[in-house]
């Protein structure tokens, strides 16, 4: 009987893996907008604490939700009766890509990133930068909000915010 389990060992572990993913996102898309947007994640590993809400994915994660795209080391995902709520994310750096209300492109980068599903608020910690086809910002702390395109930032005494404005393409 162990010699029928062991080979399909790999494929129930992936099976098993992929139920409890599932189990955190929300259920489908909706019409009501980002609020119901699917989270979809890949990464090295994963580990679900299903009594908790949290889920915290390692190696090589990207998470993708809607048009925005988050690349990072390690980030830990709060979902409270399966509904993602905020989002953790530590790399060297953290690359969030998504684009402006012009559909045209923006990155953020940061060491350490907290997102909240609800609002789209991007938060960028450490080394934070936010870059779009006219704009160059940096800072110690970024605040991003996707929806309104409104980006606050925060030096520290011994840096100063840095932005550079370039004029629109034609």
């Amino acid at each position: 009987m162990t010699d029928r389990i062991l080979p399909r060992l790999p494929a129930l572990a992936a099976g098993a893996l992929c139920g409890l993913l599932l189990a955190v996102l929300p259920a489908a898309p909706s019409a009501q907008g980002a609020a119901d947007l699917a989270v979809h994640i890949s990464a090295d590993s994963a580990r679900m604490d299903e009594r908790r809400g949290i889920g915290t994915y390692s190696g090589n994660v990207v998470v993708t939700r809607g048009d925005l795209t988050l690349r990072a080391d390690r980030i830990v995902i709060h979902a409270p009766e399966r509904r993602p709520v905020r989002m953790e994310a530590e790399g060297n750096p953290v690359r969030a890509e998504s684009p402006d209300l012009d559909n045209q492109p923006r990155v953020a980068t940061a060491q350490r990133m907290e997102y909240t599903f609800d609002d789209e608020v991007l938060l960028l910690l450490r080394d934070a930068r936010v870059q779009t086809v006219t704009e160059d910002a940096r800072g110690d702390r970024i605040t991003y909000d996707l929806v309104q395109d409104i980006i606050s930032i925060e030096g520290t005494p011994t840096e100063r915010v840095h932005i550079t404005i370039q004029p629109r393409p034609e």
